[in-house]
Order: C-alpha cells, then structure tokens, then sequence
C-alpha cells in the first residue's frame, strides 16, 4: 500500500519540474491527484502521464495571484474526487535581476503576488478542505535562498523566507484540527529551468557544485520524496517544521 492510499492531492506548479515530480509520485504512492499550473498543456501532460501509469488526476488551470481562480480549482477537484488530503504549493515567480534599489516596484510586488500570496490564496482554501475531509497536510515549498539569499533577487529570496514564516504561522494554528503544514527548501535543483539556465551560463555549475557538500544537484525526483514523505502519515508527529533539502549546502 502507498503512503497515500485512497487520498485526495493538490500540487501547484503541477505542470513541470518539482511540482510535475511530486504530481507523479502522490499517484505512485496512490493519490488521487489534482494538477494546478497556469500552462495548460503541460498540466495536461502531467495528467497523461498519471494516466499512463493507471493512476487518477484532473488538471485545472489556474494562476495562484488569482484567489478566485485557486478557489475554483480546489471546487473543482472536490468535485470529482469529493475530498482533499494533502497539497504541495510549489508555484513560484521571480521577477528581474536587479540590486535592490534598481529593482522596479512593480517586478517586486509581481514577485510577491505568485511566490508569497499565491501561498497564501492556496493554503487558505485548501484547510477548510481538509478540515471537512478528516485532517490533511500541506507542504509549501520554500528555498535554500530563504536562508541564504543571492545576489539580485531580493524580492524572490524574501518571499521565499516569508513562506517559512507562513507555513510556521499556518501549523500552530491548525495543528488542533487535524492539519500539518510544513515547509521543504530545495537546493540547486536539475529542473529544466536550471538546464537552461546553466546551459547559457556554464561557469556557474561548477561554483554551485563547490558549494554543495554531496557534490551534485539535486534532481525534482528527490524533491517529491522529501514531500510525499512530508505528506504522509509517517511524519504525524511532524508540523511547523522547514526541511533543507539541498545536498548539504547549508551544512
């Protein structure tokens, strides 16, 4: 049996690198699962692939800055599954490159809007969902930069921080109804995004690997792990709490 047997899940993000990997292993671990993205043909990639492999999903577009469009979506998957469970909140933006007082306004509060706010809009409808389902645990996904922030990404960096606050907010209030909220800070993660990434800029991959004890990145496979783990009932004693998984490299 899966550590998620006969549950219902909510993965933002769902579309592609670690939300798309944590899509995939809720349903090998036998979740129902409900894949949110803003990239309609990538969920529904994601929803094939679930399918592909005789597991049960449904795709909903939605942007997470959206209240409205992420309270549908949840709706929407109560709707054909009749309950939610567990939620990985993995939808996140950056907006610019700049030093702090170059940066303009309206990238900062875009920035905020997806990767702060969209956290917020999320976890704020998908508790009462699962306080109607019995309980349920929520894993939003922060980052290493919570902790340690780049350079020139001062608004990503900070709002990722503000979600480890949120999330250890979320858990002292909802612990008494049944619900865990924790938090998972992902290194330097192979995500397509990064491919890319490294691809225009070949001399940072060997900086990052420096600076990574394990001496390689990390990939969204060894992500989902840490969430589903997260979700499941094998950390029931487990809220509150932000998980560094990142090969060492704020050890």
């Amino acid at each position: 049996m899966g550590m998620l047997e006969n549950k219902t899940g909510m993965v933002t993000g769902g579309g592609s690198g670690i939300g798309r990997a944590t899509c995939l292993k809720f349903a090998a671990e036998g979740a129902r699962v409900l894949v949110v993205d803003i990239d309609e043909q990538q969920g529904l990639e994601t929803v094939a692939m679930i399918e592909a492999a005789q597991g049960e999903a449904l795709f909903q577009a939605a942007d997470v800055a959206d209240e409205r469009a992420v309270k549908t979506a949840i709706e929407a998957g109560i709707d054909r599954f009749g309950s939610l469970h567990v939620a990985s909140n993995n939808a996140a933006l950056s907006v610019g490159h700049t030093l702090l007082a170059e940066t303009p306004a309206d990238a900062f509060n875009t920035t905020y809007e997806v990767t702060l706010k969209g956290v917020f809009y999320c976890m704020k409808h998908q508790i009462p969902a699962m306080m109607n389902s019995g309980g349920g645990a929520i894993v939003n996904i922060g980052s290493r930069a919570s902790k340690s922030p780049n350079l020139r990404m001062s608004a990503y960096d900070s709002a990722k921080a503000a979600v480890n606050g949120l999330t250890r907010s979320a858990a002292k209030e909802y612990a008494p109804h049944g619900i865990r909220v924790n938090c998972v800070n992902p290194g330097v993660i192979r995500t397509a995004g990064v491919e890319q990434y490294l691809a225009t800029n070949p001399k940072h991959e060997p900086r990052f690997l420096r600076g990574i004890a394990m001496g390689r990145l990390g990939s969204p496979q060894e992500l989902a792990e840490a969430v589903v783990w997260l979700c499941s009932d094998r950390a029931a004693y487990i809220t509150g709490q932000s998980l560094d998984v990142d090969g060492g490299m704020l050890g």
